[in-house]
């Protein structure tokens, strides 16, 4: 299987046509050898990931696009695909030497994988588990801005599944060092691939227990429960924090 498009990304970035769907398949064409930093033929898809230099300009007639926001304009096959192709083009751009001797790797012939010709590891696609939650206290939100964040949105408390850890021990965990919070009644509310470069987000909602909130200024910036009227500027659309906060506005109000 052969798709007729390319997905060509730039940073955080797709390049798409001008009705917004991913770069036909010839664009590849636009791009000299020095644009590209990496390449990935995808044999399960059918599709190629072609990740770029940083400032690499749009062929005429593209243009490149957030991904968040093409994922909002785009059904769930079509975000699969793109994250699949992401985070497969972005592996193979970080993973160039064998980590046992040190000489380069090559594609395997039939898994996705790579391999090393002189030991013989294969090393397979990344993928890096991570929680979110949306804590709520009554009718209030918990909500957090990150201290890298420079758009003055609030999301929700996010962090990285730590080796021996379960999802629910995750996320006791990074509430407590975020927020001192104590939170109960955790619940499993869906995931979203989140290939920046191979995160995958598992959400949850949680209920506030115990304690008072004191943040961990290293990661966060500012922590406030908000009442669905009064809510600050959130995430964009098409992302699973985004997604989280509606559903459980839409539960308060009895929709």
């Amino acid at each position: 299987m052969a798709l007729d498009r390319a997905y060509i990304f730039r940073d955080r970035e797709i390049l798409v046509e001008g009705g917004g769907d991913a770069a036909k398949a010839e664009r590849i064409a636009s791009f000299v050898s020095a644009d590209i930093r990496a390449r990935f033929n995808d044999r399960v898809s059918g599709g190629t990931a072609l990740i770029l230099q940083p400032g690499t300009p749009a062929p005429e007639g593209c243009s490149f696009e957030h991904l968040p926001s093409y994922f909002f304009t785009h059904d769930e096959a079509e975000i699969a695909l793109t994250s699949r192709l992401k985070a497969l083009g972005s592996w193979v751009d970080g993973t160039r030497f064998c980590p046992s001797c040190g000489q380069p790797l090559r594609l395997h012939a039939v898994e996705t994988a790579l391999e090393c010709p002189a030991c013989g590891r294969l090393i397979f696609p990344r993928i890096e588990p991570c929680i979110i939650t949306l804590i709520t206290r009554g009718d209030e939100l918990l909500l957090l801005r990150n201290v890298k964040d420079t758009r003055g949105v609030y999301a929700c408390l996010a962090g990285f599944v730590e080796a021996g850890e379960t999802l629910e021990q995750a996320l006791r965990r990074e509430v407590r060092e975020e927020t001192s919070l104590e939170v109960e009644n955790i619940r499993y509310a869906g995931s979203q691939a989140w290939p920046f470069p191979d995160q995958l987000m598992m959400a949850f909602y949680a209920d506030y227990k115990s304690g008072e909130i004191k943040i961990q200024e290293s990661e966060i910036r500012d922590a406030r429960w908000f009442r669905p009227d009064a809510l600050p500027p959130l995430p964009r659309p098409g992302s699973i924090a985004r997604r989280l906060i509606e559903r459980r506005i839409r539960e308060l109000k009895g929709e």
